[in-house]
């Protein structure tokens, strides 16, 4: 048997299979000599049907930036959502309270005048002194002010408004200063208090001394009816129970 003849080295009898290279580039249009970009070629293994088009990184690029503008919108949704929540509750709770305490009502009284206030005619005056028997002096920069509060029913319904008034002095600056009261001449029964008759509740406060000629007194006349022979925790639970719409009058007498 012949043996094959020794093929010269570099030669191979297995052929090689034809594999596609990519397209030489080609000259740009201005003839400079400039190559032109070429696109990214999947490898030639890959199924034509799983290569990606070209243009999704531009596609992907260009959809970040509106995702990023809706996630914004959103966030910003959100937040005027829970503002106006908030809003809208706040408004509510004062509505609630405004109801059970409604915003004062004041009438002004000139200086040494009486004003008529559900059937009682009321009046207030101011004196300033140093000292009080029984009472400390007080620091150089405060003073005593003794109050006078007088009531006058002028019908038998207002005499069943006979209730103690809450008494107090202000400032045009907003502050406020409590008095305590001292004593008052009222009957004990309500059928010795008569109409037409002028009682006084006697009160005493402190106020910066600088301030003693200029603060005002305000009264809440009470709005509870004390009816006779009504026992104390009578005249209490009636009072809690009572919706009286002139609680929130207020007399401001001017010095």
């Amino acid at each position: 048997m012949e043996e094959p003849a020794e093929e010269p080295p570099g030669a191979s009898t297995q052929p090689f299979p034809s594999v596609p290279g990519p397209p030489l580039p080609r000259p740009s249009a201005a003839g400079t000599g400039t190559v032109a970009a070429t696109p990214a070629v999947a490898p030639a293994d890959t199924p034509p049907g799983e290569r990606p088009p070209p243009e999704t990184a531009a596609a992907t690029e260009e959809t970040s930036p509106a995702r990023s503008r809706r996630t914004v919108l959103r966030a910003g949704g959100a937040i005027v959502a829970v503002g106006l929540g908030l809003a809208v509750s706040a408004w509510s709770g004062y509505t609630v309270y405004r109801t059970g305490n409604p915003a004062d009502r004041i009438h002004t009284v000139a200086p040494g005048a009486a004003m008529t206030l559900m059937h009682v005619s009321w009046k207030a005056s101011v004196e300033q002194v140093d000292s009080l028997p029984g009472q400390k002096p007080l620091p150089a920069d405060r003073q005593w002010l003794k109050i006078k509060v007088t009531r006058t029913a002028l019908d038998a319904e207002g005499v069943s408004l006979r209730g103690e008034p809450q008494v107090e002095v202000r400032h045009s600056d907003g502050r406020v200063w409590k008095v305590l009261p001292e004593s008052n001449d009222l009957p004990e029964e309500a059928k010795d208090h008569k109409v037409g008759t002028a009682y006084s509740y006697n009160m005493v406060g402190v106020v910066p001394r600088k301030l003693a000629g200029q603060v005002e007194v305000y009264v809440r006349p009470a709005t509870y009816h004390v009816v006779e022979d009504e026992s104390v925790k009578d005249i209490f639970k009636n009072a809690a129970k009572q919706k009286d719409p002139a609680q929130d009058q207020v007399l401001r007498f001017r010095r």
